[in-house]
Formats: C-alpha cells, structure tokens, sequence
C-alpha cells in the first residue's frame, strides 16, 4: 500500500525557504534527463559521424513506446557516430554523490565500440582524457565501466555480456569518497575500490562505432546523471 504524506516531504531544514514546498527540494542535486522524445540537434548536441566509405550514420527517434535514439550505421568498418552535450556541465567532487543510469540495445553487440556516460570534449569520446563512463569494445560483446581521472584508467569487471538486439540497464553510482558501485539490470555486479574521479568538467555522450563492414542498429532508449551540488 502507497504511503500518504498528507503534508508533502522535505528535505531541508526548517529554516529554508523550500521548507513548506510539500516535495524534495530539487535545487540540491543537478539533473539530466533524456528519454529521446526528440532527435538530439546540434543546438544541444555535438554530433560527429565517422565514415570510412559511402554511406552516411545518423541518428534518429522512431517511432516507439517511450522515446528511443536510434543509431543506424553505415556499412563500413569503424563506421558509425557519437553524439555529445554541446557543453561540459558535470564536474565529479569529493564529498559529492553522483549517479549515471542508462537503458542500451545494441545491434550487433560484438562488432560494436560502444560508450554512454560522462567524459572530457573529445570527438572520439571512446579516447577522451577523462572518462566516467560505460564501454563496451570491438571483438567481444563484454560491457564494463571505464573511470579515468587522466592519471589512473580503471576498469570494473565484466558486469554483462549483451546480448544483440536486447536491451539491458546499466547504472553507476559514485558515494563521492573512493568507490563506484556498477550495475547491469538493477543488480550489483562489481565495486570498483580506491577510486579518484575525473577533476575536470565532463559532457555528457553516447555513440557507437562498427566492428565490421556490416551496417548497425541500435538504440539508446534513456540516459539519466545526477550528482549532488
């Protein structure tokens, strides 16, 4: 049974004006959300296609329950395309909490370099200086969590082998001391330990790159971050 809170919930003291708001406060953590009700457009995202013959990789949003990016390729190898937040607007800190949580169906998930999450500017954000991000490389269908702090690259365990065409969540969450817990399907799969984060700013990005001369499709259906200010 629901529990009712007839007079709301809060998460600031007396004191603060949000007090009497009757919900959480929402100004205490900064938020993205994108569950791709729309094409990403270059007034908000960066978006860079490789190709390696003819043929062109796009993205697009089908139609479909929910909202999804779909990335169609190009039928050459290392074909494909990264989409990245025009600007760097998440910067990991000590003491701070951040959580990354995303939903991914890969087409051919072997023959695929694939990555979602946070990392510095880089228009192949699979190479980017600093990365707090998922990863999955080209020759095995394996999915794991990279965290570079540009000192320190770091890889958690296998939290998956994906399976193609099947969508699987992965989520991340940083207790803002030393340590990133990693989950495949809401189960805790790996506790990467004696962790530094990125200290740079970081844009949020999702692509994939082919593995083969076959062309791709695969969708991204949502990408969540979250950190505490």
């Amino acid at each position: 049974m629901p529990t009712h809170f007839s007079g709301g919930v809060s998460n600031v003291i007396s004191s603060n004006p949000l007090y009497e708001f009757g919900m959480l406060d929402p100004t205490k953590w900064h938020v993205f959300f994108d569950d791709f009700d729309t094409t990403p457009i270059a007034a908000q995202w960066t978006l860079t296609a490789t190709s390696a013959g003819t043929g062109t990789s796009a993205i697009t949003v089908p139609d479909a329950d929910g909202g999804l990016a779909r990335i169609t390729t190009a039928a050459n190898e290392n074909d494909g395309i990264f989409a990245e937040w025009i600007s760097e607007t998440f910067k990991l800190v000590d003491g701070k909490k951040a959580f990354l949580k995303t939903r991914v169906s890969i087409g051919n998930a072997i023959q695929s370099d694939w990555i979602v999450g946070l990392h510095s500017t880089d228009t192949t954000p699979q190479d980017a200086t600093t990365r707090f991000q998922f990863e999955s490389v080209d020759g095995a269908a394996a999915v794991y969590f990279n965290n570079d702090d540009d000192t320190t690259d770091s890889d958690s365990a296998t939290l998956a082998t994906v399976a193609d065409n099947t969508f699987i969540t992965l989520a991340a969450y940083w207790d803002g001391v030393s340590s990133i817990k990693c989950y495949a399907d809401d189960v805790l799969v790996d506790i990467m330990t004696s962790i530094d984060v990125p200290a740079d700013e970081l844009a949020v990005g999702f692509g994939l790159l082919n593995g083969s001369a076959a062309a791709d499709t695969s969708d991204f259906d949502y990408i969540f971050v979250a950190n505490e200010r």
